[in-house]
């Protein structure tokens, strides 16, 4: 079956990807051709390569910025500086942008509920159980 991926090279490319983009687009594109309806995730192909790009962008100015963690305010207020902000946001951008396309495996996710064989922390569990009481009807 031939879909808009099965031959998918570097070359095929959007125009505004850079490097990091496009590899991303070509890598996602062949995972997305295994999948039974690659039809459906055309435009979150795109939207994964541009988070991609995007964060390379974002790290490279900061990196360019002398990496820095904290920016002073006018009013002298500390904060975290933009660019580590921004490279966070666009980092947790591309990461839902990966498990949309399903390039978190399963098997990596972690089951829900509390991990087999863990107890419970000996305060909370109960000494003995509750007393009953019996019911006279009179």
């Amino acid at each position: 079956m031939e879909t808009p991926y099965s031959s998918v090279e570097a070359d095929s490319v959007h125009d505004d990807l850079n490097e990091s983009g496009r590899r991303a687009f070509v890598l996602a594109s062949k995972h997305v051709a295994l999948l039974s309806d690659p039809e459906r995730y055309v435009n979150a192909v795109l939207r994964f390569a541009r988070a991609i790009d995007m964060v390379e962008e974002v790290r490279y100015e900061w990196v360019q910025y002398g990496r820095p963690k904290l920016f002073t305010h006018s009013n002298g207020a500390l904060v975290p500086h933009p660019l580590v902000r921004l490279l966070a946001e666009s980092e947790k951008e591309a990461a839902r942008c990966g498990r949309e396309l399903r390039l978190v495996p399963d098997a990596v996710k972690r089951a829900p509920g509390r991990p087999l064989g863990s107890t419970s922390a000996p305060d909370r569990v109960a000494i003995s159980a509750p007393p009953v009481i019996e019911l006279r009807d009179e």
